[in-house]
């Protein structure tokens, strides 16, 4: 499906602009990605256009992770906005009755993994745009590298989101009082954490850029020269989508708030 068409369908459904679509979905054609996992699903815009890639490539499936108490209050329902985008029968929805998504990476470990503790990779890109917590994302990142073929990215959202001053609704037991953060917890950037102290410094990842300071791409390339000095920019369309996305964010569960 062309990029232009999507976007047409998607017009005005939170949370990813068509601008930030545009990255994802191109991304996936220059690369050839076939398996993509995203952990977060929100309403599926983020699904849809990265199945929109994989349709105009004619091959490839994406797998997308939330929580179901989260995503029985989204209005629209991701089922709808996929449907009405004829692009359903090339997304597996997955609904986690876990704490959070972490325990299905772990599951999905397990299985791939042999008796001497190899694990077969699943996934050429994952999008992870979920909890924006450091104790879930930070084991979610580890995971997902076991499970991310060689050449494949990882694309971690919201680098500079954090808890106070906070302007978004919390789902139920997701503010910061039922999550006893403390003060340093709320006032730091947890992802922006997970990506400088554990995907940067993760020896199978090695080139890393940002765009807009919230989106931070990492490549899981361990035989290649590490680069950690190339930075890109989002264009000002994007940004201005990143920031009214932001503005309209609605905090789910601990599992999927993209």
């Amino acid at each position: 499906m062309k990029f232009d068409v999507v976007a047409d369908k998607l017009r005005g459904i939170p949370n990813m602009g068509p601008s930030e679509g545009k990255l994802v979905y191109q991304h996936i054609i220059d690369n050839g990605v076939i398996d993509v996992l995203e952990l977060g699903t929100a309403h599926g815009v983020s699904a849809a256009y990265a199945a929109a890639a994989l349709d105009e490539l004619g091959r490839g499936r994406v797998v997308t992770v939330d929580s179901r108490i989260a995503t029985a209050s989204r209005d629209p329902q991701p089922g709808d906005v996929l449907r009405r985008c004829g692009l359903d029968q090339l997304v597996e929805r997955v609904l986690v009755d876990d704490s959070s998504y972490t325990w299905w990476l772990k599951q999905r470990v397990a299985e791939q993994s042999d008796e001497d503790g190899n694990c077969e990779p699943l996934f050429d890109f994952c999008y992870l745009d979920g909890a924006h917590n450091w104790t879930i994302d930070g084991l979610a990142v580890i995971l997902v590298e076991k499970l991310l073929r060689r050449g494949g990215w990882l694309l971690l959202d919201d680098l500079d989101w954090f808890y106070e001053p906070v302007k978004s609704t919390f789902g139920p037991g997701q503010g910061p009082r039922d999550l006893n953060l403390s003060t340093a917890e709320c006032s730091e950037p947890h992802i922006r954490a997970v990506y400088e102290l554990l995907v940067k410094q993760h020896p199978s990842f090695t080139t890393f850029y940002e765009q807009g300071n919230q989106w931070g791409w990492a490549k899981k390339d361990p035989d290649a020269e590490r680069s950690l000095t190339v930075r890109r920019t989002m264009g000002a369309a994007s940004v201005v989508d990143s920031a009214v996305r932001k503005a309209r964010r609605v905090i789910g569960s601990a599992s999927g708030r993209s």
